[in-house]
C-alpha cells in the first residue's frame, strides 16, 4: 500500500513540474531581469535602434566647406568662430547645411559676405534628430557666404556648415 501511494503523488507532482516548463510558467518568486525591462521599452520590437552619434567638430580644411560657424564653450564662457572658406559657393548647382548640437537645439542663417548681407538660406534643427541638420538648397548665387548659429543659447557645443561638391 505504500507503494501505491508514493506513486501516485510523484506523477501530479511531475506533471506539474513538466505544465510549468512547456507553458514558460515561473515562480512570482523569482526577478525579472532589468535588461529586458529597457530594452523592450526602448525600442519596439523589429526595429532597430538609431546609431548614437558622438559630438565631432568636422575639418575645418574640408575643400567642400563654404563655410563654417562653431561654438564652443559650456554654461557662461561661451566662445565660436565664423569661417568663410576654403571654397566659395557656385552659382545654381547644389549645396548642403549641416550641423550637430548638443543640448536643445539651434537655428542657422547662410548670408552673403559682403555689406548688404543678403540672408540667403535659413532653417533650424533640434539636437537629437539623427541626423542632425542637413538641408539642401539651389541657389542662383555665386560668391562667398556666411553661415551663422541662431538661437544657440540652450546649447553646450554646436557647429553648422555649408558644403558644396
Amino acid at each position: 500500500m505504500d507503494t501505491r501511494i508514493r506513486a501516485l503523488t510523484v506523477v501530479p507532482v511531475g506533471l506539474v513540474v513538466l505544465a510549468s516548463v512547456i507553458t514558460g510558467c515561473t515562480s512570482s518568486a523569482a526577478p525579472e531581469p532589468a535588461a529586458s525591462e529597457s530594452t523592450s521599452a526602448a525600442t519596439p520590437s523589429g526595429t532597430p535602434a538609431p546609431p548614437v552619434r558622438e559630438f565631432a567638430y568636422p575639418d575645418e580644411t574640408d575643400p567642400t566647406q563654404v563655410a563654417i560657424a562653431l561654438k564652443y564653450g559650456e554654461g557662461n564662457d561661451p566662445s565660436g568662430e565664423i569661417i568663410a572658406g576654403p571654397a566659395v559657393l557656385v552659382a545654381d548647382r547644389q549645396f548642403t547645411v549641416e550641423g550637430q548640437c548638443e543640448g536643445d537645439g539651434v537655428g542657422f542663417e547662410v548670408v552673403t559676405a559682403d555689406a548688404e548681407r543678403r540672408v540667403l538660406a535659413e532653417g533650424d534643427f533640434r539636437c537629437d534628430d539623427p541626423p542632425a541638420g542637413e538641408f539642401s538648397y539651389r541657389l542662383p548665387y555665386a560668391g562667398v557666404v556666411q553661415v551663422n548659429l541662431l538661437d544657440a543659447d540652450d546649447v553646450d557645443r554646436a557647429w553648422v556648415r555649408v558644403v558644396q561638391p
